[in-house]
């Protein structure tokens, strides 16, 4: 790395110059304090000065002194200023790490010193400079020179500055930086700062082409003005869709907390013909799109934190368009302020929530005020007593262009008393509660300023059974050192009378509000395999079995209800299988069935396959493979098949080149209904942790968990 290259700086020069000092002599209490006194020197001629003051090795000059080699063609150590002067094909190497010029000067007392011309080694940066000034312990300035992480005598791309700043260990600040591919600049940077800590790349690009987008270059511009404010300018062209930009800030304050800023804008216009240099059939149409994003994170002291978000969207399809992770994972980002103050007994929230995108509907809560009281004993009843109290203000707002809205203020108080107890090997805890509930508005004006009541009990009962099998198998590729078997089963009851307010005469804001009669009996059953390697304790297959048992009472038909099955099973690190299943008793069949098998071949090569079933919807096999075949060459392919309908839903395949200091996938993607695409990216090998997040195709599918229409 950068930071370490430099840092080597001080230590080679200081050896350097220790192995010269070394030949004080030996008997004096000069060279018992000299710090090279251990040093070897070689060279094809040696000579000292009359007065003993100068040493001078010239032709092949080796100088050892512990895991430091030294090599030049003369060397010249003057005792009296502590400076040693090297020059002629000068090499420091230290490790994998290695300083090279024509010249190098280093004084001992102040320890500062001068390289150069100078030129650095340190996996995977690379670098060279015209004169290169150790001026301090932890400061280092290079001028007119470049950075890269490519190792050619003529590196495909380097950043070229008059002079960095380089700050082993920390950072390194660069001023009026210009970005080179080959000769060719391609971007300048007033002042840029690269934190030397990490491995996160600059600049990456991804071309490609969509349907939808056409020919597309998106480009990510990372950028670092301090420690406490980075991030990244976005700036992307779309040949159907015209420049879009945006800016994503991370900051970090003293003493208020983190947060991130994330915009992103463009004014789309989106061309009627396939390319834009072929005549349109129509006129062009232009809409501004934007995106605004403000999380914050505050931990004000060891008990009290508060969060808070800002999402604003243009429209409600931006996300689907560009920025499809995000999309996935919540298609409906919230607006809200969360203050969280832990109490000795219990918790308190206070929660906004406002709706800033009219094109959504949404619950207010301005506020909502919660605590909760955990599970505390009451003196030496053996007792315990738990709360939940909430008072919300809501409002209720349908997306636009529609007014409707409800509103009312709630206070909610959910009690449970339980006597947790153990009769013999089985642990039992029966409880009995009430919620009760203050509406100041209900659908009903006759009944604002209502109270409904709801009365609550039932027991929960668990055991747990185990045996140790004394075995060693490894067979089969198996490694087992023991076997545990672990049978958990357990079973609970639920009443739940009625609501004295039934929910259909109430505005539905959330599931406090729907709450209903229940009656019911769980039952689950719990398999485990455990086994030892290397100390420690590995599961090697965890099997859940459970189901609900609907009593009379219970609104619809009574009986057993859907049987769930859950099976994780791993006996090697290399290879892992799923399993979950719903099985309907009342209409005794299975309604779905899903499996995910993981074989991982180390370094050359990984299968995934999926099954995912619905009686109702679909029938899909995935299949995901990779193979590195050389060094140079991988590929990737993913496959999505339709059985019921006999139908190839979705394939996507990515070949990867080796192109030294660069990496680049060629993706081919084609999904039924949605059409084909291909994009090219290119990520720094010096990177590989880099992740890609920019809008479509950009995700490593999971096998079995896609739906039916390959959204």
């Amino acid at each position: 790395m950068v930071k370490a290259a430099f840092f080597s700086l001080l230590i080679l020069a200081l050896v350097g110059g220790a192995c010269l000092v070394g030949f004080a002599d030996e008997g004096t209490d000069e060279a018992k304090s000299a710090p090279g006194a251990s040093v070897e020197l070689n060279g094809d001629v040696v000579e000292y000065s009359v007065d003993g003051n100068k040493i001078t090795a010239s032709g092949n000059v080796v100088i050892l002194y512990k895991d430091v080699i030294l090599t030049c063609d003369r060397v010249e150590f003057s005792r009296g200023t502590s400076t040693a002067y090297a020059e002629g094909n000068v090499h420091l190497k230290k490790g994998v790490d290695e300083i090279n010029g024509e010249k190098m000067a280093f004084n001992f007392e102040t320890m500062n010193g001068d390289f150069e011309p100078a030129g650095i080694v340190a996996n995977p940066y690379y670098g060279e400079g015209e004169k290169v000034s150790k001026v301090s312990e932890n400061h280092i300035i290079m001028q007119n020179g470049y950075l890269t992480t490519c190792d050619h005598d003529r590196p495909h791309f380097r950043l070229v500055s008059r002079k960095m700043d380089v700050y082993p260990n920390d950072k390194l600040i660069a001023r009026h930086v210009r970005m080179k591919i080959g000769k060719v600049p391609v971007l300048y940077i007033p002042r840029f700062t690269q934190d030397l800590t990490g491995k996160r790349p600059i600049v990456t690009l991804t071309p490609g082409y969509d349907k939808q987008w056409g020919m597309f270059l998106l480009s990510a511009w990372r950028y670092q003005f301090n420690e406490q404010v980075k991030g990244t300018f976005h700036l992307d062209a779309r040949e159907k869709k015209d420049i879009a930009w945006g800016w994503d800030t991370r900051y970090q304050t003293p003493a208020a907390g983190e947060g991130v800023i994330k915009t992103y804008y463009m004014n789309e216009r989106s061309i009627t013909s396939k390319h834009f240099y072929q005549e349109r059939p129509s006129p062009t149409i232009e809409r501004e799109r934007f995106k605004v994003e403000w999380r914050h994170k505050w931990d004000i002291d060891e008990k009290t934190n508060a969060i808070w978000q800002y999402y604003k969207l243009s429209d409600s399809t931006l996300l689907k368009d560009y920025f499809n992770r995000e999309f996935d994972k919540d298609s409906s980002p919230d607006t809200f302020f969360l203050l969280t103050h832990v109490l000795p007994a219990g918790t308190f929230n206070f929660r906004t929530d406002a709706r800033v995108n009219r094109f959504e509907s949404a619950v207010e809560r301005l506020p909502e005020v919660r605590y909760d009281l955990s599970s505390q004993p009451i003196g030496e009843t053996g007792l315990y007593f738990k709360n939940v109290t909430t008072y919300s203000n809501l409002t209720k707002k349908d997306a636009s262009p529609s007014e409707v809205r409800f509103e009312t203020m709630r206070l909610d108080a959910d009690n449970e008393l339980s006597y947790p107890l153990k009769i013999g090997f089985i642990e039992m805890r029966p409880f009995v509660g009430g919620e009760h509930t203050y509406y100041s508005k209900t659908k009903d004006p006759d009944e604002y300023n209502s109270i409904r009541g709801i009365f609550r009990t039932g027991a929960s009962l668990s055991t747990k059974f185990y045996r140790v099998f004394d075995m060693e198998v490894e067979k089969w590729g198996l490694d087992v050192h023991r076997l545990r078997h672990i049978i958990t089963p357990a079973v609970s009851y639920t009443y739940d009378h009625g609501p004295t307010l039934p929910s259909d005469q109430l505005d539905s804001f959330d599931g406090i509000d729907s709450k209903d009669l229940s009656h019911t009996i769980n039952f689950s059953f719990e398999n485990k395999l455990q086994t030892k390697r290397e100390g420690n304790v590995v599961e090697l297959l965890r099997a859940v079995i459970g189901t609900d048992f609907r009593l009379k009472e219970h609104p619809t038909t009574g009986g057993f209800d859907q049987i769930t099955t859950d099976i994780d099973f791993r006996p090697k690190d290399w290879v892992t299988f799923y399993f979950d299943s719903i099985y309907d008793t009342r209409k005794d069949y299975l309604t779905t069935a899903n499996f995910d098998l993981f074989i991982n071949g180390g370094k050359k090569w990984s299968a995934n396959i999926g099954k995912r079933w619905n009686r109702e919807v679909d029938d899909q096999i995935t299949t995901d493979w990779a193979w590195k075949f050389n060094p140079k060459w991988a590929v990737k392919m993913y496959n999505r098949f339709d059985l019921k309908n006999g139908i190839h839903k979705e394939q996507q395949y990515t070949v990867t080149r080796d192109l030294h200091d660069w990496t680049m996938d060629i993706n081919f993607n084609e999904t039924r209904r949605e059409g084909s695409e291909i994009w090219i990216v290119f990520t720094l090998k010096a990177f590989p942790d880099m992740m890609l997040d920019f809008g479509t195709s950009f995700n490593k599918r999971k096998a079995g968990s896609q739906s039916s229409e390959g959204n």
